[in-house]
């Protein structure tokens, strides 16, 4: 990644870093990012500025979308991880009891 790219360029790549979860590619693109906005901080072009803060606000969306996504994904292995272990239920105190799986023998009658 070079450092003449602009503020712009810099959100947009970042944007689609996030779309393709290329999260490697994250990382390189902080610095360039940082210095980019050190550069657009002095311009005094509101319609510059908009255009940055919508950008930055349409990936601070997509991360927090990416995040509930990783979230759901890792609730989903665990339901089935525990499925495999048999299966919870509650009682009136809202307590979890995890019971195993029935066996081959208790399956036949």
């Amino acid at each position: 990644m070079t450092i003449d790219l602009t503020a712009e360029q810099v959100l947009d790549e970042i944007h689609r870093a996030i779309l393709t979860a290329d999260f490697a590619a994250l990382a390189p693109l902080t610095p360039a990012l940082e210095t980019a906005l050190a550069i657009a901080e002095n311009s005094r072009d509101r319609a510059l500025l908009q255009r940055l803060s919508t950008k930055a606000s349409r990936n601070a969306a997509c991360l927090l979308a990416a995040g509930r996504g990783v979230r759901a994904a890792q609730r989903r292995v665990t339901e089935l991880r525990d499925a495999n272990l048999g299966f919870a239920t509650y009682d009136g105190r809202g307590q979890r009891a995890q019971h195993a799986l029935p066996t081959r023998l208790t399956k036949r009658f």
